[in-house]
């Protein structure tokens, strides 16, 4: 095919619990405020708490889990299940 540009589109369904959308959808935004935080940090001073945050992570009672920077955590981990 010369000329012709073909988009391939793929869509992806998931049926999530009841609450999962939500929690995915407002832990989205923490981390986005998580990661514009740390740009920011790069240009200007840095305070002493974030001289000492390694990680940021927030868990919800639907199992989502998120954690900024991004680290590996086993397979089988379930956030619903670790310690408060």
């Amino acid at each position: 095919m010369t000329g012709k540009k073909i988009k391939l589109v793929s869509y992806i369904v998931i049926n999530f619990q009841a609450g999962v959308r939500e929690s995915v959808a407002l832990t989205h935004e923490l981390e986005e405020i998580w990661k514009r935080s740390a740009a920011s940090n790069k240009t200007t001073s840095v305070s002493q708490l974030n001289q000492h945050v390694l990680y940021r992570y927030i868990s919800t009672r639907e199992g989502v889990y998120r954690v900024y920077p991004a680290i590996r955590v086993p397979i089988k981990f379930d956030p619903t299940k670790e310690p408060q």
